[in-house]
């Protein structure tokens, strides 16, 4: 995707919670590890609490759409999606955000807010982060030129 200077980047913020979280507690066992069982000890054992870190930060905070003029690149747990606004047909949120393309495929993006399926009483009337994303997608590709393009998938 050619470089544009506005570029929109949707990604999870409940998936920097979880992988905050996994920090937080593999460094508490590794500590753990090193005061009980020993410097060695801990040493062997970080190559798996750090895979454990690896893990959620691919599955967790990875995932992202990254937009601009030109087109949307997808980047979901072992794909890189590069989809020009001219193959895409129609922007949509279902539980995720979808792109449906001009050949009839559909491209489902990991990255980005999940639509809140149970809202609170209290934030009803809260605008829902995936939809706002999706409105600002849908924006993009109204506006987009109509330039040749394919789908590039890595």
């Amino acid at each position: 995707m050619p470089s544009s200077s506005d570029k929109y980047v949707f990604r999870s913020t409940l998936g920097w919670v979880w992988f905050g979280v996994a920090v937080v507690v593999c460094g508490y066992l590794l500590v753990d590890m090193a005061i009980r069982g020993g410097v060695w000890d801990a040493f062997l054992v970080a190559p798996w609490l750090i895979g454990v870190c690896w893990l959620v930060w691919i599955f967790q905070v990875s995932p992202r759409i990254v937009a601009d003029d030109d087109g949307a690149r997808v980047v979901n747990v072992l794909r890189v999606i590069e989809l020009p606004w001219s193959t895409v047909e129609a922007v949509r949120l279902r539980y995720n955000m979808e792109f449906q393309l001009r050949t009839g495929a559909k491209v489902t993006a990991w990255g980005g807010s999940s639509r809140r399926l149970h809202k609170s009483l209290k934030r009803r009337s809260a605008e829902d982060p995936a939809e706002q994303e999706a409105e600002a997608l849908q924006r993009l590709h109204a506006n987009s030129n109509d330039r040749s393009g394919r789908v590039h998938r890595t």
